[in-house]
């Protein structure tokens, strides 16, 4: 089986690149797609969907993972819109799926972006930052990682302890934070969303 992920931007598909080799192990082989924007994957996906059911009903072991932050979007009814694409392209998800169970794409949502799965792991941002204090993960933005884990909360913490002390470079964050990301124990709810749908593909 092989699962596609499309992403909307660098910092996504850099943190993926080290999450999912865990993740997955070798139970699939995975392809990494960053669209470039949030616009142009919503504005692509449909035509992309579209490909993709051609391509399963050809025989090919695809599933389909898209990956989308909310950002100040409503939640419900951004997880509506990507779930009414895969509809109209008539690829079953796992929300709604076959009568036989089955699936092939898998929505979810960061809440409100990434950096609020790395929010949820502190010990993983320790590992990363050596500077950092100790965290106590049940004040302020550690509290809820997903509620205002936003790129800036999380600059604005560094900065603090002095990590990235002008511009919050994503990339960069990404590629030192994520190898250290435990799938098992991050805080992060829509992490662990990501994960659980992740894994139902597998079965």
């Amino acid at each position: 089986m092989q699962i596609e992920f499309l992403v909307e931007e660098p910092s996504t598909e850099e943190a993926l690149r080290h999450v999912l080799p865990k993740l997955l192990g070798n139970r699939a082989r995975y392809k990494l797609i960053n669209m470039g924007s949030k616009y142009k994957l919503l504005q692509a996906l449909p035509a992309r969907l579209a490909a993709y059911r051609i391509r399963i009903a050809q025989g090919e072991q695809l599933r389909v993972v898209v990956l989308v932050d909310r950002d100040t979007d409503d939640c419900t009814a951004l997880k509506r819109r990507l779930e009414d694409m895969a509809s109209v392209a008539g690829l079953a998800t796992k929300t709604r799926p076959t009568a036989q169970g089955q699936f092939y794409v898998v929505n979810r949502i960061a809440v409100e972006e990434l950096e609020s799965w790395f929010i949820g792991d502190a010990a993983a941002l320790r590992q990363a930052f050596s500077s950092l204090p100790v965290i106590d993960a049940s004040k302020g933005i550690f509290r809820n990682p997903d509620n205002g884990g936003s790129w800036e909360a999380l600059h604005r913490f560094l900065k603090k302890h002095g990590v990235y002390k002008s511009s919050y470079p994503k990339i960069d964050a990404a590629r030192r934070i994520a190898p250290n990301l435990r799938i098992q124990t991050n805080r992060s709810r829509s992490f662990q969303v990501f994960v659980k749908g992740v894994e139902a593909l597998l079965v």
